[in-house]
């Protein structure tokens, strides 16, 4: 019996339990009961306040949702006033020439370059920008000569304080880094491309410069360059790609520009620039869509739009790659006859946020590819009161001025073109004195409104000897013919008249003298 009753006692103890676990889990139930209809109830909450239009769209959606992107904009305005530095949000210093000076005051950043010859600072952000890009670069310089090269860029990092041995003039040896930049890689197919060098500190004779890699041995990379010296030390090795603008030159009105892609580069280019004396001018450098472009324009306020296109590129640019900001300073192997001042008043790195569109099957286009556009215009008459005024095909005659004694070679006033393609030009020759007179009447153009002048080929009369009307005709499409010494005829050019234009005489003969009445012109429009 005592066994029944045990096994009575636990069956009732294992019912017990089980109504245990079951109280347990209708608990776990209601808890996630309500742990439901709280998120219910924010779903809810949110689909009130959110229009479906904003919900993030599927595979199957019929639109894609489309919202303005703010542009990241890295804005560097020197603002903090830091003596023999840059400030250490932005950027380092990564190396300080000799003779040379880095300041940030007044919300500018000074450099001075110095004359040592070789010297060289370089500072550099901190910040990676990758992808489409705007560089824009406010510079003002105190003056322009050469032997010196300031240098605002984009470049990749390969790596800083590498050691270099150089083992001849023309060539030298960098031990390039284990951890390197994502799509580099150390092995012969680094061979025929070129990376720039820089920061050198050691011994030996050395510029920074962009050179070409020659041989590959482990990490070791071979480079061939010029003017070298035996040396060992470390040096800076960037823009295997890059973006550069450069001012090299004595001219304040010249820079250079260039862009690089996986060691390979077009070379520099020269470009006519507004002047980069004071108050300076603003540079903007694009990067976008596989092309790069270089606009500027003066810092001075202007009612208009005022910046100019003044370059580009197509091919091997970086627009793809990780870049940092680098400034340098650099004295090349001769030593400068006298230090300069770069004052950069203001940095600022734009990540370009692009979004092709297609309109009606027309490919995305840049800005020197236009998109065709077909004008459509429809018949329309409306009514005209009052007086109407017909101006005539052709303008009247008009006169120079270019009236009096003539004794002596010369040139009458300068004459304004607006927009005829020719003109028939009558030169009336009244009293004619002296013994054995002559007169040749020419045209001259000028494409730089009057500073220099040429002859028009086939526009010029004849040796006139006596009065009469002598005449030129200017006259794109016209057969030409000869001017002849006979009053009454003409010389017929097939040219277009320029803008600016004038008549020259010349008079040969002893005491001559010929009494121009007056000179006539009829612009053919």
């Amino acid at each position: 019996m005592p066994s029944v009753f045990q096994n009575l006692e636990s069956s009732n103890q294992q019912i017990a339990d089980k109504q245990t676990d079951v109280i347990d889990l209708l608990g776990d139930l209601k808890n996630n009961t309500d742990r439901i209809e709280d998120s219910w109830n924010d779903l809810h909450t949110i689909s009130r306040a959110v229009h479906p239009g904003d919900l993030i769209p599927g595979e199957d959606s019929l639109a894609m949702r489309v919202r303005a992107m703010p542009t990241p904009i890295d804005r560097i305005s020197f603002a903090k006033k830091i003596d023999n530095g840059v400030d250490i949000e932005w950027g380092e210093v990564v190396k300080a020439g000799a003779g040379q000076t880095i300041n940030q005051v007044g919300g500018n950043l000074t450099l001075t370059a110095g004359t040592t010859a070789r010297s060289e600072t370089i500072i550099r952000s901190h910040d990676i920008f990758t992808g489409d890009i705007r560089l824009r670069v406010r510079s003002t310089l105190s003056q322009r000569i050469i032997n010196q090269s300031l240098i605002a860029e984009l470049v990749d990092v390969i790596g800083d304080n590498l050691t270099y041995t150089i083992t001849s003039a023309t060539s030298i040896t960098v031990e390039f880094p284990q951890q390197l930049p994502e799509g580099i890689y150390v092995d012969a197919t680094l061979v025929g491309q070129s990376v720039t060098l820089c920061g050198f500190t050691g011994t030996g004779t050395f510029l920074s410069g962009r050179y070409p890699i020659t041989a590959v041995s482990g990490q070791n990379v071979t480079l061939a360059v010029t003017g070298f010296a035996v040396g060992t030390g470390t040096v800076s090795v960037v823009g295997r790609h890059f973006y550069r603008l450069l001012y090299d030159a004595a001219v304040a009105t010249t820079a250079k520009f260039d862009t690089g892609r996986s060691g390979y580069a077009t070379g520099d280019t020269t470009i006519t620039t507004t002047t980069s004396a004071a108050p300076g001018h603003l540079v903007v450098l694009t990067g976008k869509d596989t092309t790069a472009t270089i606009s500027d324009q003066l810092v001075a306020s202007s009612a208009t739009v005022a910046l100019s296109p003044r370059g580009s590129r197509s091919e091997n640019v970086p627009s793809d790659k990780a870049l940092r900001l680098q400034i340098r300073v650099l004295n090349l192997g001769t030593a400068p006859a006298s230090t300069t001042t770069w004052t950069i008043g203001m940095v600022s790195i734009s990540e370009l946020i692009s979004q092709d569109v297609t309109v009606q099957d027309v490919r995305p286009m840049s800005g020197a590819q236009g998109m065709p556009v077909e004008i459509v215009r429809t018949a329309n008459t409306q009514p005209i009161s009052g007086s109407v005024t017909v101006t005539p095909a052709n303008p009247a005659a008009a006169l120079t001025g270019d009236t009096g004694a003539k004794t002596a070679t010369g040139n009458g006033a300068t004459q304004t073109n607006a927009a005829s393609r020719g003109a028939h030009i009558v030169i009336n020759v009244g009293a004619v004195t002296g013994t054995t007179p002559t007169l040749t009447v020419k045209v001259q153009g000028s494409a730089d409104s009057g500073t220099t002048w040429v002859d028009l080929p086939g526009a010029t009369t004849a040796a006139i000897i006596a009065s009469g009307a002598y005449g030129v005709f200017v006259s794109p499409g016209s057969a030409p013919v000869a001017g002849v010494a006979t009053a009454g005829t003409a010389a017929v050019a097939n040219i277009t008249l320029p803008r600016t234009w004038r008549i020259v005489w010349t008079i040969t003969g002893t005491t001559p003298s010929f009494t121009l009445t007056n000179v006539q012109v009829a612009y053919i429009l």
